[in-house]
């Protein structure tokens, strides 16, 4: 039982095939398991007793045959493990394509040439009309220079100095209502509620009165013009004039909301008339004096929202919005420009960067090729050794046993057939050739990239001469 279990264990142990374990492409064949399988040792013993195969044998007997045969069908294997090797290492060439990379760079070359120019022709056109509006822009701007005689820039103040001059008037109505609520709530028949929405609106009047003064007429003081200048020294009066009328007018009537319950309007009229300065009450005074000094300030901070100047303001911001959406074109046409060269460039140093790659997988394919036929030729070789070992070992098996002299053909190593190994290289790339194609094409590589470097200096020069014509000043 023992012995079965060993037998066994063997058989289940060994491997199906007679070849040695090895990570080789092509195994050796494992001689003394294939003698021992064919029982060759045997099998020669037994012919040799009746003294076969003959003396004068010129050919392989049936043994020799089944040998020769086997070292074939191994032969056989082997090559065409190798042609489909070959077939494998023809498609990695073929897939390398690089007649489509030289096609694609010169693409490449030719859309990037041609995609510059028509980004810059679509960029000129694009700023031809801003270019024109800012020339109008600057002319209108030197002329009313000119026409008023102003050397100087218009005072435009930043958005952050605009928000604190609101603010300034918000702060202003703000206080004066608070003020002026508690002031006349004493004589109002609501209370604090109904002296605030009385002050509100006196606080509205005064503040908002003075600040229409302050933008709108009084900066016509500083204008050439006589009629207009004039026109702003009216208003100037015009803006004292409704300073203390509206103000004396409060104060009254915080006086007189004060005794009468009705009629208190036309009461406030009467003494503006009669007495315009009677004011019997400090606190009367005092609200007069809060509501000049509100006015004053808000009639300051109306003159300093724009320009001093009337209507400058205005002629320096239509330049100022031409040259900014000009700039901001301008800007965004070499952005477009910029990018469509750096995706070309990229494109072309990808393609560069892929053609030596691909030209180092190409050696190694080739290498990897001849080392491959080379490791078949030796395996042939070894085939032609494994045939000689077991034929001698059936032959020697045979001599023992025989009683008259071996055939002299045994006395000459056997020599298998060889297979010669034909590769098809149509359609491949001749290393040295491809060398020198690779090298143009890296050079042609280059000379888009100064070619690119050119027409993007071309249309920086086209753009150039777009602000000779409408200069950018700052």
């Amino acid at each position: 039982m023992f012995q079965s279990l060993d037998r066994l264990r063997g058989l289940i142990s060994r491997p199906a095939h007679t070849y040695r374990p090895t990570v080789e492409t092509f195994p050796d064949l494992d001689t003394q398991r294939l003698s021992k399988d064919m029982q060759l040792t045997k099998r020669g013993q037994s012919r040799g007793s009746d003294n076969q195969p003959p003396t004068d044998s010129t050919s392989l007997d049936a043994v020799e045959a089944e040998i020769i045969e086997h070292i074939g069908a191994a032969q056989k294997r082997s090559h065409d493990a190798l042609e489909n090797h070959l077939a494998g290492f023809r498609q990695r060439l073929i897939d390398l394509d690089f007649d489509a990379q030289f096609s694609n760079i010169k693409s490449a070359a030719l859309g990037g040439l041609s995609d510059l120019k028509q980004e810059l022709q679509t960029g000129v056109d694009d700023l031809h009309g801003l270019r024109r509006d800012l020339t109008a822009a600057e002319k209108w701007h030197t002329a009313f220079q000119t026409k008023h005689k102003l050397d100087r820039p218009a005072k435009i103040g930043s958005a952050r100095a605009s928000f604190f001059k609101w603010a300034l008037i918000v702060i202003l109505v703000l206080v004066e209502l608070v003020t002026n609520g508690e002031l006349l709530s004493k004589g109002s028949d609501l209370g604090l509620v109904g002296g605030i929405v009385e002050a509100l609106i006196f606080a509205v009047l005064n503040v908002g009165v003075a600040l229409m003064f302050g933008i709108f007429a009084i900066p016509y003081l500083t204008h050439r013009n006589f009629l207009l200048k004039l026109f702003g020294l009216i208003s100037l009066l015009a803006y004292f004039a409704c300073l203390i009328g509206i103000n004396l007018a409060l104060a009254h009537y915080r006086e007189v909301s004060g005794v009468l319950m009705e009629g208190a309007g036309e009461a406030v009229m009467q003494r503006l008339i009669n007495d315009p300065l009677g004011l019997q009450d400090f606190r009367s005074w005092l609200l007069f004096a809060l509501g000049v000094l509100f006015s004053i300030i808000a009639v300051i901070d109306g003159l300093m929202v724009h320009d001093p100047y009337p209507g400058y303001q205005k002629v320096d911001k239509a330049l100022r919005t031409a040259r900014d959406k000009y700039a901001e074109m301008r800007r965004a046409a070499i952005d477009e420009l910029g990018g469509v060269r750096k995706d070309y460039e990229e494109l072309l140093t990808t393609s560069r960067s892929d053609l030596s790659k691909q030209r180092v997988e190409h050696d190694a394919i080739v290498s990897h090729r001849s080392r491959m036929i080379s490791l078949f030729d030796d395996h042939q070789a070894q085939l032609e050794k494994a045939a000689n070992a077991l034929l001698r070992d059936y032959r020697d098996a045979n001599v023992a046993k025989r009683n008259t002299p071996a055939p002299a053909r045994w006395n000459e190593p056997h020599a298998i057939s060889r297979i010669t190994v034909s590769i098809s290289k149509e359609g491949e790339w001749n290393s040295a050739d491809l060398k020198t194609s690779i090298a143009e094409a890296q050079a042609e590589v280059d000379s888009i990239f100064i070619s690119l470097g050119k027409e993007f200096d071309a249309a920086m020069a086209k753009y150039r001469e777009l602000d000779s014509i409408a200069p950018d000043q700052a």
